[in-house]
């Protein structure tokens, strides 16, 4: 945009992305707001609704605030969910999230809106930054493939289950004995808990490689595996605990049940 329209008294943003230049700012009477999905300072960036159901937050919120023009989440904070923010249900998804933010989002400007909040003398009422005073900031970056990856040596089976619902899958890549490479996404995982029924079918082991450019993270990782009858398999994972995995996908074939997808990996 080379400029604003005439008569242009605020830029309101929401969900942009992009950096809006300060001579548009400054080229509106009141300047810009953003309305963003996190307890700000906290989680700054643009997805701030996956790390904070990553991080496994009990709680989350919606912050108001004016758009800064040197960086991005660092304005004044207008407006925000009183604390201890609003309740995450333990199995909740993004979209419930996200669902749930927009709308709490949408009330705060509306109400900001209808009393001037965003009219000198600004006032900064965020109360998140004195909860963080002394701790490190954590930032929100945009999700990628990288985020899907399995850790096979410290993930625990509700990050597993938690991966999978705010990502959609997880993945990584399984090796045969004959030494065939093939990436593998996890479509469901969930816990194996005390009361759930087991039919083993057979037991073997599954090798797999993990990408990083940290040779720390870097190599592979052999797994028990109990294939089970209903087409399942269990896997067990650091700290005597296990998987179960049902639906899974291998490049270049149709997703199929656990049992037929890894059976040419499970030794």
């Amino acid at each position: 945009m080379a400029k604003l329209p005439d008569g242009t008294n605020l830029v309101i943003v929401v969900s942009f992305g992009l950096f809006v230049p300060p001579r548009i700012l400054a080229s509106a009477k009141y300047g810009g707001l953003n309305v963003h999905p996190s307890l700000l300072p906290d989680l700054r960036g643009p997805a701030p609704i996956h790390h904070a159901l990553l991080r496994g937050d009990t709680h989350m919120g919606v912050s108001l605030q004016t758009l800064d023009d040197r960086a991005f989440d660092h304005g004044t904070i207008l407006a925000q969910s009183p604390a201890p923010g609003m309740p995450i249900a333990p199995d909740a998804s993004f979209q419930e999230v996200l669902s749930a933010a927009a709308v709490e989002g949408a009330e705060m400007l509306i109400q900001g809106l209808r009393d001037g909040v965003h009219v000198a003398p600004r006032e900064d009422v965020g109360w998140k930054a004195a909860a963080l005073q002394g701790k490190q900031l954590v930032h929100a970056p945009k999700i990628t493939k990288a985020d899907g990856q399995i850790h096979w040596s410290a993930w625990t089976a509700e990050q597993f289950a938690r991966r999978i619902r705010v990502l959609g899958s997880v993945w990584t890549h399984a090796v045969s004995d004959r030494g065939v490479r093939k990436r593998v996404i996890f479509l469901d995982a969930r816990p194996v808990v005390q009361g759930d029924v087991l039919r083993q079918g057979g037991e073997g082991r599954l090798v797999c490689e993990h990408e990083s450019a940290d040779e720390k993270r870097a190599g592979r990782h052999e797994m028990k595996v109990v294939l089970q009858q209903d087409g399942s398999c269990l896997i067990g994972i650091p700290g005597d605990s296990w998987i179960r995995v049902e639906k899974v996908k291998v490049d270049g074939k149709p997703e199929q049940m656990a049992v037929i997808a890894l059976g040419s990996f499970v030794r």
